[in-house]
Protein backbone atom coordinates (compact mmCIF):
# COMPACT_ATOMS: atom_id res chain seq x y z
CA UNK A 1 0.00 0.00 0.00
CA UNK A 2 2.58 2.23 -0.60
CA UNK A 3 0.60 5.30 -1.43
CA UNK A 4 -0.48 4.71 2.38
CA UNK A 5 2.90 6.41 2.99
CA UNK A 6 2.01 9.71 1.86
CA UNK A 7 0.06 9.82 5.36
CA UNK A 8 0.04 14.11 5.70
CA UNK A 9 -1.37 14.01 1.98
CA UNK A 10 -3.61 11.40 2.97
CA UNK A 11 -4.99 12.94 5.59
CA UNK A 12 -5.72 16.35 4.02
CA UNK A 13 -7.35 14.58 0.89
CA UNK A 14 -9.73 12.78 2.81
CA UNK A 15 -10.69 16.24 4.91
CA UNK A 16 -14.30 16.49 4.22
CA UNK A 17 -16.95 17.12 6.78
CA UNK A 18 -17.02 14.67 9.17
CA UNK A 19 -20.35 15.62 10.45
CA UNK A 20 -22.39 13.43 8.39
CA UNK A 21 -20.42 9.94 9.05
CA UNK A 22 -20.20 10.92 12.76
CA UNK A 23 -24.11 11.49 13.17
CA UNK A 24 -24.88 8.02 11.48
CA UNK A 25 -22.63 6.27 13.41
CA UNK A 26 -24.01 7.60 16.74
CA UNK A 27 -27.52 7.47 15.52
CA UNK A 28 -26.83 3.85 14.54
CA UNK A 29 -25.17 2.85 18.02
CA UNK A 30 -28.10 4.46 19.95
CA UNK A 31 -30.91 2.71 17.55
CA UNK A 32 -29.03 -0.77 17.10
CA UNK A 33 -26.57 -0.90 19.58
CA UNK A 34 -25.83 0.90 22.71
CA UNK A 35 -26.89 4.62 23.46
CA UNK A 36 -24.42 7.13 24.02
CA UNK A 37 -21.05 4.91 23.53
CA UNK A 38 -17.96 6.58 24.86
CA UNK A 39 -15.75 4.15 24.47
CA UNK A 40 -14.81 4.07 20.64
CA UNK A 41 -12.78 1.78 18.16
CA UNK A 42 -11.59 2.62 14.69
CA UNK A 43 -9.95 -0.64 12.62
CA UNK A 44 -7.69 0.76 10.13
CA UNK A 45 -8.10 3.62 10.54
CA UNK A 46 -5.30 5.60 8.74
CA UNK A 47 -4.37 8.94 9.79
CA UNK A 48 -7.48 8.95 12.00
CA UNK A 49 -9.65 11.54 10.16
CA UNK A 50 -12.77 10.77 11.52
CA UNK A 51 -11.28 9.30 15.23
CA UNK A 52 -10.53 12.90 16.39
CA UNK A 53 -14.36 14.27 15.61
CA UNK A 54 -15.57 11.42 17.49
CA UNK A 55 -16.79 12.15 21.25
CA UNK A 56 -15.52 9.99 24.25
CA UNK A 57 -12.45 7.83 24.25
CA UNK A 58 -11.76 7.43 21.10
CA UNK A 59 -9.06 4.49 19.84
CA UNK A 60 -7.33 3.78 16.32
CA UNK A 61 -5.42 0.74 14.94
CA UNK A 62 -3.60 0.38 11.73
CA UNK A 63 -0.97 -1.80 10.29
CA UNK A 64 1.34 1.43 8.30
CA UNK A 65 3.34 3.68 10.74
CA UNK A 66 3.21 6.53 8.70
CA UNK A 67 -0.34 6.69 9.63
CA UNK A 68 -0.39 5.67 13.10
CA UNK A 69 2.16 8.52 13.57
CA UNK A 70 -0.40 10.93 12.28
CA UNK A 71 -3.22 9.78 13.70
CA UNK A 72 -1.44 9.75 17.03
CA UNK A 73 -1.51 13.37 16.97
CA UNK A 74 -4.62 13.48 18.62
CA UNK A 75 -6.24 9.63 19.70
CA UNK A 76 -4.36 6.69 21.24
CA UNK A 77 -3.44 4.47 18.90
CA UNK A 78 -2.36 0.97 18.06
CA UNK A 79 -0.02 -0.27 15.07
CA UNK A 80 -1.46 -3.98 14.45
CA UNK A 81 -2.75 -6.26 12.15
CA UNK A 82 -6.55 -5.44 11.44
CA UNK A 83 -7.41 -8.73 11.77
CA UNK A 84 -5.96 -9.46 15.39
CA UNK A 85 -6.31 -6.42 17.75
CA UNK A 86 -4.64 -6.54 20.67
CA UNK A 87 -7.28 -5.29 23.21
CA UNK A 88 -9.49 -7.20 26.33
CA UNK A 89 -12.53 -8.15 25.46
CA UNK A 90 -15.55 -6.20 25.84
CA UNK A 91 -13.50 -3.16 25.89
CA UNK A 92 -15.61 -0.50 23.49
CA UNK A 93 -19.01 0.40 22.85
CA UNK A 94 -18.78 1.50 19.33
CA UNK A 95 -16.78 0.53 16.32
CA UNK A 96 -16.73 1.74 12.64
CA UNK A 97 -14.88 1.43 9.34
CA UNK A 98 -16.73 3.91 7.03
CA UNK A 99 -14.55 4.01 3.94
CA UNK A 100 -13.99 0.52 2.09
CA UNK A 101 -10.66 -0.85 3.93
CA UNK A 102 -11.93 -3.70 4.89
CA UNK A 103 -11.87 -5.31 1.09
CA UNK A 104 -7.71 -4.58 1.67
CA UNK A 105 -8.50 -7.83 3.67
CA UNK A 106 -7.08 -10.66 1.20
CA UNK A 107 -9.13 -13.67 1.29
CA UNK A 108 -12.16 -14.90 3.44
CA UNK A 109 -10.07 -16.32 6.20
CA UNK A 110 -8.27 -12.89 7.51
CA UNK A 111 -11.90 -11.39 6.93
CA UNK A 112 -13.66 -14.19 9.00
CA UNK A 113 -10.38 -13.10 11.52
CA UNK A 114 -11.08 -9.36 11.39
CA UNK A 115 -15.22 -9.58 12.02
CA UNK A 116 -14.10 -11.85 15.02
CA UNK A 117 -11.44 -10.10 16.50
CA UNK A 118 -13.88 -6.82 16.45
CA UNK A 119 -16.63 -8.64 18.14
CA UNK A 120 -14.74 -9.63 20.42
CA UNK A 121 -13.84 -6.39 21.47
CA UNK A 122 -17.17 -4.99 21.95
CA UNK A 123 -19.80 -5.42 24.61
CA UNK A 124 -22.37 -7.48 23.75
CA UNK A 125 -24.91 -5.85 22.19
CA UNK A 126 -22.87 -2.97 20.58
CA UNK A 127 -22.66 -2.49 17.26
CA UNK A 128 -19.69 -2.38 14.19
CA UNK A 129 -20.52 -0.39 11.51
CA UNK A 130 -19.06 -1.13 8.41
CA UNK A 131 -18.80 0.53 5.10
CA UNK A 132 -17.30 -0.98 1.72
CA UNK A 133 -17.96 -1.11 -1.96
CA UNK A 134 -20.26 -4.23 -3.03
CA UNK A 135 -19.61 -5.85 -6.40
CA UNK A 136 -16.54 -3.78 -6.67
CA UNK A 137 -16.55 -0.69 -9.03
CA UNK A 138 -18.90 -2.36 -11.93
CA UNK A 139 -21.53 0.57 -12.42
CA UNK A 140 -20.27 2.96 -14.77
CA UNK A 141 -20.88 5.61 -12.65
CA UNK A 142 -19.17 4.12 -9.43
CA UNK A 143 -15.78 3.30 -11.76
CA UNK A 144 -14.22 6.63 -10.73
CA UNK A 145 -13.98 8.71 -7.88
CA UNK A 146 -12.32 12.14 -7.79
CA UNK A 147 -12.15 14.58 -5.37
CA UNK A 148 -9.82 17.31 -3.56
CA UNK A 149 -8.91 19.04 0.18
CA UNK A 150 -6.51 21.42 1.34
CA UNK A 151 -5.32 22.38 4.66
CA UNK A 152 -2.89 24.96 5.50
CA UNK A 153 -2.37 26.08 2.89
CA UNK A 154 -1.60 22.39 1.41
CA UNK A 155 -3.61 21.28 -1.94
CA UNK A 156 -4.24 17.67 -2.57
CA UNK A 157 -6.68 16.46 -5.29
CA UNK A 158 -6.91 13.21 -6.69
CA UNK A 159 -8.99 9.89 -7.96
CA UNK A 160 -9.65 6.36 -6.84
CA UNK A 161 -10.37 3.94 -10.38
CA UNK A 162 -11.23 0.44 -11.17
CA UNK A 163 -9.29 -0.38 -14.25
CA UNK A 164 -11.34 -3.46 -15.44
CA UNK A 165 -9.63 -6.41 -14.10
CA UNK A 166 -12.23 -7.30 -12.13
CA UNK A 167 -11.50 -11.23 -11.45
CA UNK A 168 -14.84 -12.85 -10.07
CA UNK A 169 -13.65 -16.05 -9.37
CA UNK A 170 -10.65 -14.77 -7.68
CA UNK A 171 -13.03 -12.23 -6.09
CA UNK A 172 -10.14 -9.44 -6.74
CA UNK A 173 -9.66 -6.11 -8.70
CA UNK A 174 -6.95 -3.89 -8.99
CA UNK A 175 -7.50 0.25 -8.18
CA UNK A 176 -5.90 2.84 -9.70
CA UNK A 177 -4.91 5.67 -7.19
CA UNK A 178 -3.74 9.03 -8.43
CA UNK A 179 -3.18 12.22 -6.31
CA UNK A 180 -1.17 15.18 -6.63
CA UNK A 181 -0.05 17.32 -3.78
CA UNK A 182 1.40 20.32 -4.16
CA UNK A 183 1.43 20.10 -8.13
CA UNK A 184 3.50 17.08 -7.76
CA UNK A 185 1.41 13.72 -9.12
CA UNK A 186 1.68 10.62 -8.03
CA UNK A 187 0.09 6.52 -8.93
CA UNK A 188 -0.52 3.60 -7.71
CA UNK A 189 -2.19 0.43 -8.02
CA UNK A 190 -3.33 -2.36 -5.22
CA UNK A 191 -5.52 -4.61 -5.67
CA UNK A 192 -8.73 -5.62 -3.22
CA UNK A 193 -10.83 -8.28 -2.34
CA UNK A 194 -14.62 -8.15 -4.14
CA UNK A 195 -18.01 -8.85 -2.62
CA UNK A 196 -21.90 -9.85 -3.80
CA UNK A 197 -24.71 -9.07 -1.50
CA UNK A 198 -24.45 -13.14 -0.95
CA UNK A 199 -21.10 -13.41 -0.40
CA UNK A 200 -21.22 -10.89 2.22
CA UNK A 201 -24.20 -12.67 3.97
CA UNK A 202 -22.66 -15.92 3.65
CA UNK A 203 -19.48 -14.73 5.59
CA UNK A 204 -21.25 -12.75 8.82
CA UNK A 205 -23.75 -16.36 8.92
CA UNK A 206 -20.56 -18.35 8.50
CA UNK A 207 -18.20 -16.31 10.96
CA UNK A 208 -21.76 -15.81 13.61
CA UNK A 209 -20.04 -13.32 15.71
CA UNK A 210 -22.21 -10.72 14.65
CA UNK A 211 -25.87 -10.38 13.30
CA UNK A 212 -26.90 -8.19 10.68
CA UNK A 213 -29.17 -5.66 12.02
CA UNK A 214 -29.06 -2.90 9.33
CA UNK A 215 -27.99 -2.81 6.04
CA UNK A 216 -28.25 0.90 4.20
CA UNK A 217 -26.90 2.30 1.21
CA UNK A 218 -23.93 4.46 1.52
CA UNK A 219 -25.56 7.82 2.16
CA UNK A 220 -25.42 8.30 6.17
CA UNK A 221 -29.02 7.86 6.59
CA UNK A 222 -31.36 6.02 8.84
CA UNK A 223 -34.39 6.15 7.06
CA UNK A 224 -34.00 4.10 4.16
CA UNK A 225 -32.84 0.83 4.87
CA UNK A 226 -32.55 -2.39 2.83
CA UNK A 227 -32.18 -5.93 2.11
CA UNK A 228 -28.83 -6.82 1.82
CA UNK A 229 -29.88 -8.82 -1.31
CA UNK A 230 -30.38 -4.93 -2.81
CA UNK A 231 -26.91 -4.14 -2.11
CA UNK A 232 -24.87 -2.64 -5.01
CA UNK A 233 -22.43 0.16 -4.69
CA UNK A 234 -21.71 1.87 -1.68
CA UNK A 235 -23.18 0.29 1.31
CA UNK A 236 -23.22 0.38 5.33
CA UNK A 237 -23.61 -2.48 7.23
CA UNK A 238 -24.77 -2.41 10.99
CA UNK A 239 -23.42 -5.48 12.71
CA UNK A 240 -24.13 -6.27 16.12
CA UNK A 241 -22.39 -8.29 18.43
CA UNK A 242 -24.66 -11.47 19.71
CA UNK A 243 -24.56 -11.81 23.56
CA UNK A 244 -22.45 -14.19 25.13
Amino acid sequence: MDWYRFAEAYDIWFSWDPDAERRFLLEASRNYGINQPRRLFEPMCGPGRLLRHMPGWAVGLDLEPAMTRVAARTNPVVRADAAAPPFRSGAFDLAFNLIDSFRHLPDEASAARHLRGVARTLRPGAVYVLGLEVNGHLAPDLRCDEWQGEQNGRHVRGSVEGVGDLDADARTETMRIRFEVDGAAHEFFHVMRTYTPRQLEDLIDDESSFELAAVFPGRYSLEDPIEISELAGSALLVLRREPT
